[in-house]
């Protein structure tokens, strides 16, 4: 799941997606961590729209 929203929604590049996939498991948390609260955020905006 985050690495379809990195790909689709952030753009991520196939070499950058390898790059994230790779990288340190602190660092796949913190980003892990920032695109379910982005999701939850967006989650919430669209039941207010709607």
């Amino acid at each position: 799941m985050y690495l379809y929203y990195c790909m689709h929604e952030l753009h991520y590049s196939p070499s950058e997606l390898i790059e994230v996939y790779e990288a340190p498991r602190e660092f796949k948390a913190f980003l892990f961590g920032l695109i379910a609260h982005k999701l939850e955020v967006l989650e919430k905006e669209s039941k207010k729209g709607g």
